[in-house]
């Protein structure tokens, strides 16, 4: 992977030791992926008070042993793209020593999921979610998600945490939008 990136530091409002920087490409581009014909049949995680108000912070793709097992050609590609999203920063010096903490996640008792964190602003997800209903292109809320059915969506690298203390480091995922057909 040929990247050419700047790491902006960012304010928290914890008391962490974890610094977090968010990855700027260098060429004024998105470093974009898109991914087709995913599920996730388990794993989204939010809060709601009422139908109408939810709290959507997280996207889980899934794979079941089987679909791992079977070498499923999205399973690898998705697999190897955060692995090689991932394991890209561990080429800067300062990282040698460290741990990576993975987005790919190993649940033995079905599979894998790969973490994605969706964008907020004021406690509100604005992720985009766009359902094709009859031909007809519908921006949904998230709490009209069909986790049963396949979804199309695009992610990038959002930002680099280091947590000097414990010598670890992560790249948090985000889904910018995520197209789904109902029909």
């Amino acid at each position: 992977m040929n990247l050419d990136f700047s790491l902006i530091s960012y304010k928290t409002n914890n008391k962490s030791q974890i610094e977090k920087y968010h990855i700027i490409d260098n060429n004024n581009k998105v470093m974009k992926f898109k991914i087709c014909n995913a599920y996730a049949p388990f794993g989204r995680q939010y809060d709601h008070q009422t139908k109408c108000s939810i709290n959507q912070h997280r996207l889980n793709v899934c794979f079941t042993l089987d679909e791992i097992k079977n070498n499923n050609s999205l399973y690898l590609e998705l697999t190897n793209l955060i692995t090689e999203i991932e394991t890209f920063f561990k080429e800067i010096d300062d990282f040698i020593d460290y741990q990576l903490i993975s987005n790919i996640i190993d649940r033995t008792s079905y599979g894998k999921v790969i973490r994605f964190n969706l964008k907020k602003l004021n406690n509100k997800t604005t992720s985009k979610l766009i359902q094709i209903i009859n031909g007809n292109e519908i921006e949904s809320e998230w709490i009209d998600f069909k986790n049963d059915l396949k979804f199309n969506f695009e992610f990038y690298p959002l930002c680099l945490w280091i947590d000097k203390t414990n010598k670890k480091y992560g790249v948090s995922l985000l889904i910018e939008k995520v197209i789904q057909i109902i029909s």
